[in-house]
C-alpha cells in the first residue's frame, strides 16, 4: 500500500535537482516561501475571475515552491527557526486564498450553499493546522488525520482542472473538519494519559 509519506518522499527526491538549480542562481528557501505566497494569491484572483485552468497551473507552481523551500533548506543545511516560522506563517495564507476566492465567487452569484461550504472548508483547514500546532506546543506529537495539507492541495488542484467546485467544497467542508476533530480527540486522549 502506498502511503502519503512515501509519495511525499518520492516527490522530494524528484524535485531535489530543481531545488539545487535554484540555489545555483541565488534563490534562497525564504524567497521560495514568499513566491509560493504570492502565487497562491494570484491563483485566488484567477479563481475569482473564473479562470480555473490558469489558476490551476499557478496554484501548482505555488505548491511546488512550498515543497522546494523545504528541500532546498535541508539540502543546503539552511534549516532555521526563522525559516520554519515563515513557512508555517505563509502556509496559512496560502491555504486561505483559494478557498476564500470560492466563497467570494459564491456570494457574488448568490449561491448560499456554496458560500457556507467554503467557509466551513476554511474553518476545517485552519482548525486542522491549529490542532497540530497547539498539541505539539503541549508536547503531543499530532500527525493523525484523514485530510492534511498535502491532500487539501491536491483536492483543490483537481477541482481547478475539472471544475467540480460544489463537490470539492462539500468534501472539504466535511472531511477537513472531521480531521480537525480527529486531532482534537487524539490530543485530549494523549494529554489525559499523561496526567
Amino acid at each position: 500500500m502506498i502511503s502519503s509519506t512515501n509519495i511525499k518522499v518520492k516527490i522530494q527526491k524528484m524535485l531535489k535537482p530543481l531545488a539545487e538549480a535554484f540555489d545555483t542562481v541565488g534563490v534562497t528557501p525564504d524567497i521560495l516561501t514568499v513566491m509560493g505566497f504570492f502565487l497562491s494569491l494570484i491563483s485566488a484572483l484567477l479563481i475569482y475571475r473564473r479562470m480555473f485552468a490558469i489558476a490551476g497551473f499557478v496554484f501548482l507552481f505555488a505548491g511546488a515552491c512550498d515543497v522546494l523551500d523545504g528541500i532546498l533548506a535541508r539540502v543546503k543545511g539552511r534549516i532555521t527557526k526563522v525559516g520554519a516560522f515563515m513557512d508555517s506563517f505563509f502556509d496559512r495564507y496560502a491555504d486561505f486564498f483559494p478557498l476564500a476566492a470560492f466563497v467570494v465567487l459564491a456570494v457574488e452569484e448568490k449561491d448560499t450553499t456554496m458560500a457556507i461550504l467554503g467557509l466551513l472548508s476554511i474553518m476545517g483547514s485552519f482548525a486542522t493546522s491549529y490542532a497540530k500546532a497547539r498539541a505539539e506546543s503541549l508536547g503531543v506529537e499530532c500527525k493523525v488525520g484523514l485530510i492534511e495539507r498535502p491532500e487539501r492541495f491536491f483536492i483543490i488542484l483537481f477541482t481547478l482542472f475539472t471544475g467540480f467546485v460544489d463537490s470539492m467544497l462539500l468534501f472539504l467542508a466535511l472531511f477537513s473538519n472531521f480531521t480537525a476533530f480527529q486531532r482534537f480527540f487524539y490530543t485530549i486522549k494523549a494529554l489525559r494519559s499523561e496526567s
